[in-house]
């Protein structure tokens, strides 16, 4: 097995990782930080210990000792994958058809379910040239759709100088998603001579809801505001709603609310438990069995919704080969871009060591990044525990690797879908 290290190493005075699975600092000392240098998906565990014996002048089986209680203790903290397989470089792979861009870290909401967990300017955040620059590279390079998020992107003072120079470019489609607090009516009439496209999030039918998962006064209604502003404009607006337990029970009466507005367009989606969304997870998030149960009345609204709906159907009759993708499009068709600008395989993967688009192009990171190239390689053949027999693995790769990541390993059984929720409690829970 070929461990991989997925994180950032901060040298100063001593060697640091910060690690969103649980949010919190690791310190190394020197043969833990050259130890991750050999985890890079290519090298077993011998090969490393080698290096490790061969650097500081250890014994071989205490090296290799050594090494595996090392990784042992940071795979435990969802620090580290394992495959089998040495992961390849596809060098002329497509031009993703979606970048999805959190443009800033600052918020002026602290919602509860949120992959952000801080909601404050970042100084190595991208500045308006360096974003504009990166836009044209990716026009260029035939990317056909970008959709801004943050943070919330208006907190930016150049956020419509950004919108308007990447609607003069040859996208398909430029997103923005925002809670609409920020928005007035000259800043409505500008988005929608653009000719973008807006998301607002709605997470409550009322003030109470609402502002409660958004984390502040006002938010509600700031949002139901900018929701009307955006019709009347002639926007074309579409609305969002993350399912929590705060308000899983108010979501017939938003959809109600929604049609009462005119929002055509409308979907639903669960928690990643990243960031705040971690912190929060024990009490917002919904337990497989209630999730079902809002999938199937959602489906029955014909209301889109991210979840693990293809369990609802029968199973693929296809053999599964193995040798397949593993993954969903992270890395093949979207990827992500951090406020500071490191180019990542989907948003609720911030945290992973992404190369900077200050060092090289867009085009030749999507090319060449470690990370990206290895989401790439990952194979139905990793994928473990409950998910690896499952007669659906053929429909969901085993579930949402970032959830999944968020859990500790991204190669594991899902710990929300409904299917692996009944065998696990038919089996005592074990897996």
């Amino acid at each position: 097995m070929k461990p991989f290290f997925f994180l950032k190493v901060r040298k100063g005075n001593n060697y640091q990782i910060f690690n969103p699975v649980d949010n919190r600092d690791y310190e190394l000392n020197y043969i833990g930080y050259r130890i991750l240098e050999h985890c890079d998906g290519g090298h077993e565990l011998q090969e490393i210990a080698d290096h490790i014996a061969k650097d500081f002048g250890l014994a071989n089986p205490e090296s290799l000792d050594y090494v595996n209680v090392f990784l042992d203790d940071l795979s435990r903290l969802g620090m580290i994958a394992w495959r089998q397989e040495k992961f390849e470089y596809y060098r002329n792979w497509a031009a993703p058809s979606t970048v999805f861009w959190d443009i800033t870290c600052e918020c002026n909401l602290r919602c509860a379910h949120c992959y952000n967990f801080n909601g404050t300017r970042q100084e190595s955040e991208l500045s308006a040239g360096e974003v504009k620059r990166t836009l044209q590279e990716m026009s260029a390079f035939g990317v056909k759709s970008i959709s801004f998020s943050g943070g919330e992107p208006f907190m930016r003072k150049d956020m419509l100088e950004i919108v308007h120079h990447a609607a003069g470019l040859r996208f398909d489609s430029v997103g923005v998603s925002t809670n609409g607090i920020l928005l007035d009516r000259d800043t409505v009439e500008q988005l929608g001579a653009a000719k973008l496209n807006i998301q607002i999030s709605i997470d409550g039918d009322d003030a109470k809801t609402h502002d409660m998962a958004r984390g502040a006064k006002g938010a509600f209604d700031g949002a139901i505001r900018s929701i009307r502003l955006l019709l009347e404009e002639g926007v074309n607006t579409s609305v969002c709603t993350t399912a929590t337990t705060l308000n899983v029970d108010r979501i017939p009466n938003i959809i109600q609310l929604m049609d009462d507005l005119g929002v055509k367009n409308y979907r639903v989606q669960g928690v990643v438990p990243m960031g705040r969304g971690k912190m929060n997870a024990g009490d917002i998030r919904l337990s497989p069995g209630r999730m079902k149960e809002l999938v199937e009345y959602l489906e029955n609204r014909k209301i889109q919704v991210s979840s693990y709906n293809m369990t609802l159907k029968p199973p693929p009759t296809d053999p599964v080969n193995f040798c397949d993708s593993g993954v969903c499009s992270a890395a093949s068709s979207v990827c992500s871009i951090t406020p500071e600008g490191n180019v990542v395989p989907c948003t609720y993967f911030w945290g992973l060591n992404g190369e900077n688009l200050r060092d090289h192009t867009f085009q030749w990171i999507w090319e060449n990044s470690a990370i990206l190239n290895y989401f790439r390689s990952v194979r139905l053949n990793d994928i473990k525990g409950l998910c690896r027999d499952c007669k659906w693995l053929l429909a969901c790769h085993g579930g949402c690797k970032a959830e999944n990541y968020s859990n500790g390993d991204m190669f594991e059984s899902s710990r929300s879908c409904w299917v692996a929720e009944e065998i696990r409690q038919s089996i005592g829970g074990r897996r």
